[in-house]
């Protein structure tokens, strides 16, 4: 018997912190992503038409923070195939097992998420305060002042989403890990069917249900419980899968 003793919550805490210490690099691309995508936003995301009047011209362009948010959930989809790939090599420092490097790698996650949701959010303000200053503060319509709990909102589903594309990658990442057939087959399968319906349909009506069934939800707690659900499947399917797999490749 060891004269000292180990648990799993302890072994997790200790992964944990030093995940979040190898991948601190992982939240600088977050900046630099979100710092792109603000200047892309500058020049809005949409113009609904223009015209001329007493010799004047204009044009009427949307400004938005959803390009932010778009670049913040390809990062944390990258962050989760990256925890999947690495995340087996880092814990090879300490006594461990696949449930403590997932418990750990599922915890890195998270505050991935909380890190990249809040940014995020907040992204979306800033670029709200610099098109105010750039137009002197005037001309400004209902809804663009954000009430706090609006606020609160935004930032708490902001969250929910990048922790489900960040659970997706970390999902892909293994499934390719266990059979790198499906390194091919998943794009070919998610192309091939995206292709078969714009032919037969003219949309690609599998996309568009599953983009409306996270995103049009009009009850706050049905649309936490689809998030969360989701996100334990995709984990829970991880570690299923993942037990028979050697520890070493």
């Amino acid at each position: 018997m060891s004269l000292t003793e180990t648990n799993l919550l302890s072994i997790v805490k200790k992964q944990y912190r030093y995940k979040t210490k190898a991948n601190a690099g992982v939240f600088f691309n977050l900046i630099a992503a979100q710092m792109l995508a603000f200047l892309f936003s500058l020049n809005g995301v949409a113009s609904s038409g223009g015209g001329s009047m007493e010799g004047m011209s204009y044009t009427i362009k949307h400004i938005s923070g959803d390009i932010i948010i778009i670049f913040t959930l390809i990062w944390a989809f990258m962050v989760g195939i990256n925890m999947a790939n690495n995340g087996f090599k880092i814990d090879f420092s300490f006594i461990s097992n696949r449930q403590s490097s997932h418990l750990s790698s599922i915890a890195f996650l998270l505050t991935a998420a909380v890190v990249g949701g809040l940014t995020a959010t907040l992204c979306g303000v800033l670029l709200r305060v610099v098109m105010f200053f750039a137009h002197s503060g005037v001309d400004t319509v209902s809804g663009f002042w954000i009430a706090p709990l609006t606020m609160l909102s935004s930032i708490f589903a902001a969250i929910l989403y990048t922790l489900l594309f960040s659970c997706l990658g970390y999902f892909v990442s293994m499934l390719v890990q266990r059979n790198k057939a499906f390194a091919l087959l998943l794009p070919g399968l998610f192309f091939g069917t995206l292709m078969v319906e714009t032919r037969s349909t003219g949309q690609a009506q599998l996309l568009t249900n599953t983009l409306e069934f996270f995103t049009k939800e009009s009850s706050p707690a049905l649309f936490v419980l689809k998030i969360i659900l989701v996100s334990a499947v995709l984990l829970g399917s991880v570690i299923l899968f993942s037990d028979r797999m050697e520890v070493r490749k």
